[in-house]
C-alpha cells in the first residue's frame, strides 16, 4: 500500500523535481525586475530561499494557495504569502488569479470533498524514511490537508504528546486530564494529561516560575531530554544541565546529523529522525546500522555542537572529526605519545607506535 501511495505521490509531485533540468539558476534573493500580481499554486511545491533549485527549502506550499508575486528573475518568481513570509518559486508551479489575500486571514481549511494523498510534502525530503517510519508505526500523524510539514517547528506540548503516546499506554496518562500541574496548564486542555503525567514520571520539570509554556517552540536540548527519558533513559543533571543527556545520545549516535546548536528549535523532520534512530537502536544493532547506512562513522557530539559543526555536511566528503576538529581524508593527529590516528574516508584508523 505504501509503495502505491509513494507512486501516486511521485506522479502528483513530479513537477516539484522536474524544473531542475530547465531552470536558469541565478542564485540570488534580489529579483531582476519588480512585479505586483497574484497567482495560485497548481500543485504542492517547495518554497526556496533564493532562485536556485539547489537552495534551501523553507516551506511547503499546498496546491491552490494564493500568493503575491513581488519580483521576477528568468522563470523564477519571488512571492509573498499571506503571513508575510517570502521566497522563490519556479513559474511552472503558478497560474494567474484574480484573487488576492488579506494578510490577517486565517490559513485556508481543507476542502472536505477532496481526497488528499497522505504525507505529500515529504517526497524526497532528507528525513523521508524517518517520517514514514514514525507515521507507519502510529507515532505521528499528518495534517488534515495531507501534509506533514517536515520543516515546521514543534512546540513543547506537541512533542510531549507524541513521546507519551508512543512510549506509554493510554491507561497510564488518561486519568491526568483533569489535573492542573503547572500555572499555565489548566485542567481539561488537550495537552493536560500528557504534561501532568510526564511531570509525575520525571520526564519534565517545567520552569522556575512554575510554568511549562506548552505553546513555546522546543529547542534541541529540551527535546532530547524529553525524548530520551520518555524512551527509558534515567536523566542525570550535568554541567550544563544537558551535558550528560547529549553525551548519552551521542554514545548511541541517535542525534540527527544536522544539529549544530544546543538552542536550535527542533522541526518535525528532525523530531522524526531522532525518534526513529532511538527506536532502531533499541530494536537491534543490525536494524540501527541498516538504517543509518553510509553515515555510520559520523556522530554528533557535545563537542561538535558546541563548536557549531554541521556533521551532516561532512557525510560523503571523507572527512573525520576528533573532538571539535575536522580532518580531511588522509590527515593524521597524535592521539597520545604512542598512538597516531589517520582519517580514512570518514573513519579513524589508529596505529600504536610503542612496543
Amino acid at each position: 500500500m505504501k509503495k502505491l501511495v509513494l507512486l501516486m505521490m511521485t506522479v502528483a509531485l513530479l513537477v516539484v523535481a522536474a524544473p531542475s533540468s530547465m531552470a536558469t539558476d541565478i542564485c540570488s534573493n534580489d529579483p531582476l525586475s519588480s512585479a505586483d500580481f497574484y497567482v495560485k499554486t497548481n500543485s504542492a511545491v517547495y518554497l526556496r530561499d533564493i532562485s536556485c533549485m539547489d537552495s534551501n527549502i523553507t516551506a511547503t506550499i499546498p496546491a491552490g494557495e494564493v500568493l503575491h508575486v513581488i519580483g521576477k528573475t528568468e522563470g523564477w518568481h519571488k512571492i509573498e504569502r499571506s503571513d508575510g513570509s517570502q521566497g522563490w518559486l519556479w513559474e511552472s508551479f503558478l497560474v494567474a488569479t484574480d484573487e488576492t489575500f488579506d494578510v490577517t486571514q486565517p490559513e485556508p481549511t481543507p476542502d472536505p470533498e477532496v481526497t488528499y494523498d497522505p504525507m505529500y510534502d515529504i517526497y524526497d525530503h532528507k528525513y523521508e524514511d524517518a517520517i514514514w517510519y514514525v507515521y507507519d508505526n502510529g507515532i505521528v500523524q499528518g495534517y488534515e490537508d495531507g501534509s506533514y510539514k517536515p520543516e515546521q517547528k514543534i512546540n513543547r506540548a506537541e512533542l510531549l504528546k507524541i513521546i507519551v503516546e508512543a512510549a506509554y499506554d493510554e491507561s497510564d496518562f488518561e486519568s491526568y486530564a483533569n489535573e492542573s500541574c503547572f500555572t499555565d496548564v489548566e485542567a481539561g486542555q488537550w495537552y493536560t494529561p500528557y504534561i501532568c503525567f510526564a511531570k509525575q514520571e520525571g520526564i519534565v520539570e517545567g520552569y522556575e516560575d512554575g510554568t511549562f509554556r506548552p505553546a513555546q517552540e522546543i529547542i534541541f536540548v529540551e527535546a532530547l531530554k524529553i525524548t530520551t527519558v520518555g524512551f527509558g533513559n534515567e536523566y542525570t543533571k550535568g554541567t550544563p544541565w544537558y551535558k550528560d543527556t547529549v553525551d548519552y545520545a551521542s554514545d548511541m549516535n541517535v542525534i540527527p546529523l544536522d544539529i549544530d546548536s544546543f538552542s536550535e528549535k527542533l522541526n518535525r523532520g528532525q523530531m522524526a529522525e531522532l525518534i526513529t534512530r532511538i527506536l532502531k537502536y533499541q530494536e537491534s544493532e543490525t536494524a540501527f546500522e541498516e538504517y543509518i547506512g553510509d553515515s555510520m562513522y559520523y556522530v554528533v557530539t557535545f563537542e561538535t555542537i558546541d563548536a557549531g559543526i554541521d556533521v551532516e555536511a561532512l557525510v560523503g566528503t571523507g572527512a573525520c572529526i576528533s573532538d571539535s576538529t575536522v580532518y580531511d581524508d588522509g590527515e593524521s593527529y597524535d592521539q597520545d605519545e604512542c598512538t597516531v590516528c589517520t582519517c580514512n574516508n570518514g573513519n579513524w584508523l589508529c596505529t600504536g607506535l610503542c612496543m
